[in-house]
């Protein structure tokens, strides 16, 4: 049996190089070797990493560290702890290359990776359009052995469950050549992808040749990388490198965090960074001279969607529910078919993009409801549109008349962004709305209705099928699922 032994901050492990999965490296030594071990240890440090005061908005990139999960694990839980199942389905990560001289950046040739918790996909489609980059090639060799790449990935797994990997090794890249990079990642950075740069901070040391304090502590260690860290908080690429260049701190991922720096700066809103925990091994053996720093980093967009941004205060749902009776009467008894919303009397968090559907119910029996699912106009101005529409257009109704506007009452779902799932085990009667698409036709179900009806998954994806104009078992082979959450309120609700 092989012993588990933890590293700081390297590995001299090999990797398997067999084509298609890539095959852990390092598995048995940074983290445990077997599933359940690894699983318990990973949960562990999650359960146990300290609640981040109010973030400015979602995570949109994070450096997180890449040592002996002994070391570095409880600083990356911390950052992996802001997430949520589902959240994000695909992960770009740029790792610093330890072990193989490399001009420019490789994507790898693998299809996925493998770790003790289960094989990772590569979304090829993804690293193909990167390679059309001309600083980008797909050897496989600075991938096979990278614990930089690898030592993230059960913990994504744990947080995020079922996603795909978009795996960037980073070499020797020149700063003209990090805007490249950065630029050819933009496009892949969508909203429901995550960037993670993968990097340890000072390496002090013999060990590490890097020694300008001679004998030191923690308060110089800590000092050293705070100026650095303070060029990433402000999203400085160009402060960050040349500090880098004056101090000569050991930063072994300095590349990928130039090259998330510049990326960051590419949107349209530059995503905030947030310093969520940082750390030294020292820290658990108490020698400072022999010492890798850990920083977590999350880089928050602020605002983003409605409904990412938390529950609505009663107020918010109060006014929501306003604007759609009043859209409502609007379109039936003023004949105005087109609401508009007050923007200056909303809070900004109604005015951020939404989804959302609007229910009439009249005596406990449906009367419309129609919805959206992208978050693709303000949630104000969505909630407007589909009571309208509701009220108006649902043809399984004839259109609300206004002598029984008395009798209406409303119900409004503001809907999370929908995210893939890849088997019915994957999808929870009660708490997740679904959505079936197949051959051009798609069909949803809010949360309630399968409550309501008291169905089974199963019976819950044969009516979706038939809704959708499909076969009864069509759900069975070939159809597309993606799950949402949604918060619900209607009118009279304490």
């Amino acid at each position: 049996m092989r012993t588990m032994r933890l590293s700081k901050g390297k590995s001299d492990e090999g990797g398997g190089t067999s084509p298609g999965v890539r095959e852990p490296a390092v598995a048995g030594t940074f983290y445990p070797g077997d599933a359940k071990t690894l699983g318990s240890m990973v949960e562990k440090h999650l359960a146990a990493a300290p609640a981040t005061p109010d973030l400015p908005g979602q995570p949109r990139a994070m450096i997180c560290p890449h040592a002996g999960y002994v070391y570095s694990g409880p600083t990356a839980a911390a950052n992996y702890k802001l997430l949520r199942s589902g959240q994000y389905a695909r992960v770009i990560l740029l790792a610093p290359s330890h072990y193989a001289l490399l001009k420019g950046a490789s994507t790898g040739d693998f299809t996925a990776f493998r770790t003790p918790l289960g094989d990772v996909p590569v979304d090829t489609a993804a690293t193909a359009a990167l390679r059309q980059c001309e600083l980008v090639s797909d050897r496989a060799e600075p991938q096979a052995r990278e614990h930089s790449l690898e030592v993230q990935l059960p913990f994504l797994q744990k947080a995020l469950g079922r996603f795909s990997l978009v795996p960037l090794v980073l070499g020797n890249v020149a700063s003209r050549e990090r805007d490249t990079l950065a630029a050819a990642l933009l496009p892949l950075w969508d909203e429901r992808t995550l960037v993670v740069a993968s990097s340890d901070f000072c390496h002090y040391g013999p060990s590490f040749d890097f020694e300008p304090f001679g004998r030191t502590d923690r308060e110089h260690i800590a000092q050293l990388d705070r100026e650095g860290i303070d060029r990433i908080l402000a999203l400085d690429a160009a402060g960050f490198e040349s500090y880098v260049t004056r101090t000569r701190n050991t930063i072994c991922g300095e590349a990928p965090i130039g090259v998330l720096l510049r990326l960051a700066k590419l949107r349209r809103t530059p995503p905030q960074p947030v310093l969520v925990a940082y750390a030294l091994s020292g820290d658990i053996e108490r020698d400072y001279e022999h010492s890798v720093s850990y920083a977590a980093i999350a880089f928050c967009e602020p605002g983003g969607t409605a409904a990412q941004t938390g529950l609505f205060s009663a107020g918010e749902k109060r006014t929501l529910l306003e604007i759609a009776r009043r859209a409502i009467e609007q379109a039936v008894v003023e004949r105005i078919r087109k609401p508009g919303v007050d923007e200056s009397r909303l809070a900004d968090r109604l005015m951020q993009p939404g989804a959302a559907f609007v229910t009439l119910t009249e005596n406990g029996e449906l009367r419309g409801c129609i919805g959206t699912i992208e978050a693709d106009e303000p949630l104000a101005l969505c909630v407007a549109n589909n009571a309208v529409s509701a009220a108006t257009r649902d043809p399984r109704f004839s259109p609300v008349g206004a002598d029984e506007l008395p009798r209406i009452h409303i119900e409004i779902n503001v809907l999370s962004p929908a995210y893939r799932v890849h088997s019915i085990e994957e999808f929870v009667i009660g708490k997740h709305g679904i959505i079936l698409e197949k051959n051009g036709r798609r069909a949803l179900f809010l949360p309630e209705v399968m409550v309501e009806q008291r169905w089974t998954p199963e019976e819950t994806l044969t009516h979706l099928c038939l809704k959708a104009g499909l076969p009864h078992d069509a759900w069975r082979s070939g159809c597309t699922l993606s799950c949402f959450e949604t918060e619900a309120f209607g009118e009279g609700d304490s």
